[in-house]
């Protein structure tokens, strides 16, 4: 005998519409999360485009920068020589020798200035290599040292910057720290006070951040956006392309420099570059130190 199936032993309307509900929802989520997915690959593409269009901008005003420091060096190295030798024939003659003199010292800051547009220029590749980050920063701090002295700043240095290791060109990533610290030392004045210390691991866990903060008056929100652009400065000297350099310099390794604001008032800038730990650095103080080199090994 042949039993006729039972309704009972079918889905009900309300299981049927359960399920439907379930996948419908299921859908609406997949959807809005690629939706959100997409507006945000729209927004990381448009940022990407942006950021290489300003790098041909740059690359392009670096290209013409560097040919008219060229047709200004030949010029400017024949005025200084003969402000030196004017200088030297007018011995006896003190007035007229202070001003031959000041010719020459107006020579020399042209000078400064054409060295930082070729160095914004950036005429070749790092030359990359394994190099203590505790090396390179003595060098920037060596050179820093008399305008420190002179202005009594206290820069406090950490001591777990010790324990690392970077991969760059040394002679580029001292520039780019002394451009930093110099600038810290605009902001702060005399009496004022600068930390550099070891940022914390973000997205890119490769790069180590190198973090330069002072108690100055901190930067303008309007000007964040503006600070890294050749030729832009607020200072009354300079020409405006000390952060230009660093910002690529930076590039130029794979990493990035970021300005920003310190708590409790101040400039901060965070260089980060490629590197690790030493194997030996765990062992390192992880408070803030006063660096030897600039307190003479005096507290």
């Amino acid at each position: 005998m042949v039993r006729t199936p039972t309704l009972a032993a079918e889905p009900d309307l309300v299981t049927i519409l359960r399920t439907y509900n379930d996948v419908t929802e299921r859908l609406k989520r997949s959807h809005e999360t690629l939706l959100a997915e997409v507006a945000r690959l729209h927004d990381e593409l448009h940022e990407k485009n942006r950021e290489l269009q300003r790098r041909e901008r740059l690359a392009a005003l670096g290209e013409m920068a560097a040919g008219v420091a060229h047709e200004i060096r030949n010029p400017l190295g024949g005025i200084g020589l003969y402000a030196s030798l004017l200088e030297r024939d007018l011995i006896d003659r003190p007035g007229e020798r202070d001003v031959a003199r000041r010719i020459g010292t107006g020579v020399q800051n042209l000078e400064n200035i054409v060295r930082d547009i070729l160095s914004f220029a950036g005429d070749g590749e790092p030359r990359i290599g394994q190099v203590s980050l505790a090396h390179v920063m003595d060098g920037a701090l060596s050179q820093v040292a008399p305008r420190v002295h002179a202005g009594g700043v206290d820069i406090r240095v950490d001591g777990r910057l010790g324990g690392m290791e970077l991969w760059c060109d040394a002679a580029q990533v001292e520039r780019a720290l002394l451009n930093l610290i110099y600038n810290a030392l605009d902001a702060a004045g005399n009496g004022g006070r600068i930390w550099i210390r070891l940022g914390e691991r973000g997205e890119h866990a490769d790069l180590v951040s190198i973090v330069i903060e002072d108690d100055g008056p901190g930067i303008d929100p309007s000007c964040l956006q503006r600070v890294f652009n050749p030729f832009f400065t607020t200072k009354d000297h300079g020409t405006g392309l000390g952060l230009a350099i660093v910002h690529r310099i930076a590039e130029a390794h794979g990493g990035c420099v970021r300005a920003g604001n310190r708590v409790g008032g101040g400039g901060r800038f965070v260089l980060s570059l490629p590197g690790s730990f030493q194997s030996d650095g765990a062992d390192r103080r992880e408070d803030l130190v006063r660096a030897q080199l600039i307190a003479g090994g005096n507290e």
